[in-house]
């Protein structure tokens, strides 16, 4: 028995960590287009891409190491059960489940690494990813601008913009949402973005268009105003460390602090509330995707009987994408207040924990 479960751990490491580098670089590569597009085209300096390349390195893993893992269990064991390896050893006595148990074990120990990542490196290295941004905003503006999306880096608007004509950006849309009250919207036929080096600050300026002002009577009622200029606030542009993090930035602790010492109005610490907890449990509940794709995968490959790479990948994108589906989807009820974070970001698990020991049991009875 030993034996065996030494064999099927070494036959498992070296598809792990091919699918480990090939699925991690086929996502860098997504990025490295882009990439290649701001050092060529925009002047942006090959040092702050490489910096934000390896910054990237650990969102990726978060996603890559689950997938990677149910990838090869579904590579091995389907390759055996097709080689009818599974049946020899069936027929020699041999409880499969307690065959399997160590993969389940192993899988175990990735997923509480994935916890400590999603924990301790994942926040960090994604607050040193938006610094980065900033920085490349500071000291190239329009390297970040790209027509057709929308941008969210002026704290507190959301700007749209059509074409970019050489320094000047034209047809301009920008939207100012405000609690409580309607979104204040800005218009312009075209504008330009204007830095101070010395403040660390960008502001755009706009030229020919209107722009939604509050009545002083009833500040939810906007009246139109033309104006021939008109310059949005600066804002800092700072990575000295003083931007300020976003729930996806802070570790457990964190995010277990704010809990405690939020003093915001009852309505606001409601959604507050749901945003923080619904962040702890993801962060746990995900790291765990390497256990219950292991525990579905297992079963899974035995049934199959195929051990195909081709056909081992279309398997464990299937999987995945459900999972990741639900997750999404369990993540926005749990932000909505649908139902109690905990419950909601744990049912994706549960529900592919159900579904994996089903099927466990019938390839043990079968």
């Amino acid at each position: 028995m030993k034996l065996l479960r030494a064999y099927m751990l070494r036959e498992l490491v070296i598809p792990f960590c091919m699918a480990l580098l090939l699925v991690t670089f086929i996502f860098i590569v997504g990025n490295l287009v882009k990439m290649a597009d701001l050092v060529i085209n925009k002047g942006v300096s090959i040092l702050d891409i490489s910096r934000i390349v390896v910054l990237l390195i650990p969102r990726l893993l978060s996603f890559t190491i689950p997938t990677s893992a149910l990838t090869a269990i579904l590579l091995v064991f389907g390759g055996m059960a097709q080689n009818n390896e599974i049946t020899a050893i069936k027929a020699s006595g041999i409880n499969i489940f307690r065959m399997l148990l160590p993969i389940l074990v192993v899988s175990i120990v990735l997923s509480i690494f994935s916890l400590i990542m999603n924990d301790q490196i994942l926040p960090k290295t994604h607050f040193a990813y938006r610094m980065a941004l900033r920085n490349i905003l500071m000291k190239k503006p329009l390297a970040y601008i790209e027509a057709g999306r929308f941008i969210k880096e002026f704290d507190g608007y959301i700007i749209f913009v059509r074409e970019i004509d050489g320094t000047m950006l034209k047809n301009i849309t920008i939207y100012q949402p405000q609690e409580n009250s309607p979104t204040r919207t800005i218009i312009a036929e075209r504008g330009e973005i204007m830095s101070d080096p010395q403040k660390k600050t960008l502001s755009l300026k706009l030229y020919n268009g209107t722009s939604d002002e509050p009545n002083a009577d009833d500040p939810n009622i906007f009246y139109k105003l033309d104006f021939q200029t008109f310059i949005l606030p600066p804002f800092a542009v700072d990575d000295s460390g003083q931007l300020s993090k976003k729930t996806k930035d802070m570790t457990i602790d964190e995010l277990v602090h704010k809990i405690q010492t939020d003093n915001q109005t009852p309505s606001q610490r409601i959604d507050l509330m749901n945003s923080f907890k619904a962040e702890i449990h993801k962060k746990i509940s995900f790291s765990f995707a390497s256990f219950v794709f292991a525990l579905i995968g297992l079963p899974l490959a035995l049934i199959t009987r195929r051990g195909e790479p081709v056909v081992s990948f279309v398997l464990s994108m299937a999987v995945i994408t459900i999972y990741y589906i639900l997750f999404a989807w369990a993540n926005t009820i749990a932000i909505q207040g649908v139902l109690v974070p905990w419950i909601a970001l744990w049912l994706p698990n549960v529900l592919m924990f159900i579904s994996g020991a089903v099927l466990m049991i019938k390839v043990v009875h079968t």
